[in-house]
């Protein structure tokens, strides 16, 4: 039974990451929001480390200097590169802050991330920040150029659609944007800065959220919508071919074997591993070992002999094709932020009956 789950979790998390990051990081507040109020610069802590590790090295390359890079190191390099990768921290964090303004406070697991609000905004900001140094620094000028020298962009960069193209580029530019908007609603996150803007003021500052969510909408959508049409710069996912390597006798004989190498199981990447298969039948010099055919066999179906089975492929081990994971990233948006507008006006409603109640 928990074998099926941590497999059901690992498919999710490859079709759906967004959805299963809000889901894991909306119950974990939950449960720890006495925690991370009590202990909030702790938590501040923790989720800026990251941040450091990705920042230090990658400011001392821009400037020729060769620091250390920790984004291969297991465990560790995976939580880096998902803070690059925005969809595993930031992006949840935002949407679980987001949706606090749309939910009933009187509820009683509301009432609790309301009383986090502001520590998880802050934590919020060491991946979106670690986010926006790598992608703006990479992403940023090409965007640009776009619209600026479409032509040179062209001629320098594989387009295999140029609206794909243009789409990204425009998202591009939208994720700066957000950059601008987010810093100062984060900053002003903290007491120190609250405590010295004044009631009204903050208030004033904070209500650009609504811009900032709208925008990170049409940034994350755009980006599926134009790899979509664009997918990797113009070229295409490669097929995954099974890599064979074959040490064969000039004179084999019945019994030799034949290393094949395989593809590793799981998403489409990590290291070959090479299978020792023996070779039958082979007793002219002019048959050569086994064919294509029955090497590409796999090495894990039941022997002749009657050995052991084939083990059972689980969930995760489900290969999904690129464009549909595309589409589930573009329906988990539509979902997030169209459940998130729904609500949102449904309790601007209330509140405004509420109101007229109150003044009649």
């Amino acid at each position: 039974m928990i074998k099926l789950l941590i497999d059901f979790l690992q498919f999710l998390y490859t079709v759906a990451p967004l959805l299963l990051s809000v889901a894991a990081f909306t119950f974990l507040s939950i449960l720890l929001s006495k925690s991370i109020k009590k202990h909030a610069t702790v938590y501040y802590i923790v989720f800026a480390i990251p941040f450091f590790l990705v920042a230090i090295p990658f400011v001392g390359r821009l400037f020729g200097a060769e620091l250390f890079n920790l984004v291969r190191v297991p465990i560790l390099g995976q939580i880096l590169r998902d803070y690059i990768h925005m969809g595993t921290f930031g992006f949840p964090l935002l949407v679980i802050i987001m949706y606090m303004g749309a939910l009933d406070p009187k509820v009683r697991w509301v009432k609790r991330l309301l009383n986090i609000r502001k520590e998880l905004s802050i934590i919020s900001g060491f991946p979106v920040l670690t986010h926006s140094l790598i992608r703006v620094t990479n992403n940023f000028p090409s965007g640009l150029k776009f619209f600026i020298d479409k032509d040179g962009y062209l001629s320098n960069t594989p387009v295999a659609s140029e609206l794909g193209a243009g789409i990204t580029s425009f998202s591009f530019i939208v994720g700066v944007l957000l950059l601008v908007l987010f810093i100062p609603l984060w900053v002003t996150s903290f007491d120190s800065v609250h405590r010295r803007m004044g009631r009204v003021t903050w208030k004033k500052v904070q209500r650009w959220a609504y811009v900032l969510y709208a925008l990170l909408f049409i940034h994350a959508m755009g980006l599926q919508i134009g790899w979509t049409l664009n997918p990797r710069g113009g070229h295409a996912a490669p097929k995954v071919v099974a890599e064979r390597t074959v040490k064969q006798p000039q004179k084999p004989v019945a019994g030799d074997s034949a290393i094949v190498v395989l593809p590793a199981s799981g998403h489409g990447h990590g290291h070959a591993a090479a299978v020792e298969t023996p070779v039958f039948g082979a007793q002219k010099s002019g048959q050569g070992i086994r064919t294509v055919e029955r090497a590409e066999r796999n090495v894990q179906a039941e022997s002749p002999k009657g050995g052991r089975r084939a083990q059972n492929k689980g969930l995760a081990d489900i290969q999904v094709g690129a464009h549909v994971k595309r589409s589930i990233h573009i329906g988990s948006l539509i979902l997030i932020f169209g459940s998130y507008l729904y609500l949102r006006v449904r309790k601007a409603k209330k509140d405004a009956k509420k109101k007229s109640r109150s003044l009649q």
